[in-house]
């Protein structure tokens, strides 16, 4: 295939024909019954190395990228687990690409890949080691300074991808070598002013909690429980603490409903160390406003403990969080 520069939104643009195609599997939804092959997966297959081949040609190109990512979506989501045969080539060539040029929308098709296979267990171990090797790159980027301010895609495709795991393979994830590094990375991230990017990492450490609180009916349930237990005695205590830094001196107020739902979440799972926890980073939380006068006092940081520990619902956190900020404005 010859590089041949082309013209936006000509004949010549790749993202004319590559939406064109992510129209149709979008839209093709035949009724196809267990055990029957689906009428687009010798189609899917016949694509694919043309798809992988756009992929290495324009490969730096973050806007053919993006769309012929979002056509594999499609692709992938039309057919299901028929399209199997593409997991191991399209996960070995994204995790290459990403390691070169750390576009983003490799992390959200892995997200794909893992909502639609995490649940086969013959698959787990590709998905997880896509997972670790998207770490490093990721770590490396986000760790530069203002790393996660000037790549908030990054963030939220990441974490996004996590919160997948989370969803589909619980066990597996907490286990892998990657997880520690997911949570330092989360830590920093919490703090984020980025909407989409601070509630993609918020969503994260909720169904972390999740992981550990529902479906307790499931064999898998004590193992859950024990894992998220080990990472809240190590992590939970820091977590708060930027939690509520984020939403006194960072966060707008429009973004402290994610904040308030995750401290819900944490207290529905062990509501005693959250109020400890709370208490520990209100006692070193400085008293004195960005002009230096005495913001707020101790009665009212007692009381905003109380509200925020006795809600029965976000509603009322997100308020709190609301009214308490005004006193550092």
């Amino acid at each position: 295939m010859e590089n041949v520069p082309f013209e936006k939104n000509t004949a010549g643009d790749p993202v004319v024909w590559l939406d064109r195609l992510a129209t149709v599997f979008r839209n093709v939804n035949p009724n196809v019954q267990n055990g029957e092959q689906h009428p687009c997966q010798e189609v899917v297959m016949e694509m694919w190395p043309t798809l992988s081949q756009t992929f290495q040609k324009y490969s730096s190109d973050l806007r053919v990228m993006e769309h012929c990512c979002r056509c594999l979506r499609f692709a992938v989501r039309c057919v299901h687990q028929q399209s199997a045969p593409l997991l191991s080539p399209l996960v070995e060539q994204i995790v290459s690409l990403y390691a070169t040029h750390g576009h983003s929308c490799f992390l959200y098709l892995g997200s794909i890949l893992v909502d639609e296979y995490a649940s086969e267990p013959g698959c787990v171990g590709g998905l997880l080691a896509m997972l670790e090797a998207f770490t490093q790159p990721t770590f490396i980027l986000l760790t530069q300074p203002n790393g996660f301010r000037d790549h908030p895609d990054t963030v939220d495709d990441w974490f996004r991808l996590c919160a997948r795991f989370l969803q589909r393979a619980p066990v597996p994830f907490l286990q892998c070598g990657a997880v520690n590094t997911i949570l330092e990375c989360g830590l920093q991230a919490c703090m984020l002013d980025h909407k989409e990017a601070n509630s993609a990492v918020l969503k994260f450490f909720q169904d972390l909690v999740e992981a550990g609180r529902k479906q307790e009916d499931q064999p898998d349930f004590e193992t859950r429980r024990t894992l998220v237990d080990s990472i809240f005695n190590t992590h939970g205590e820091a977590l708060v603490a930027n939690l509520v830094t984020a939403a006194v001196f960072i966060l707008p107020q429009y973004m402290h409903h994610d904040v308030a739902e995750t401290f819900f979440q944490i207290m529905q799972y062990d509501r005693p160390k959250f109020c400890l926890w709370l208490e520990t980073k209100l006692k070193v939380l400085p008293t004195k406003n960005s002009g230096g006068v005495d913001a707020v006092s101790r009665v009212e940081l007692v009381e905003f403990h109380k509200t925020v520990t006795q809600a029965e619902r976000t509603k009322e956190i997100t308020r709190a969080l609301v009214d308490f900020s005004r006193f550092f404005s």
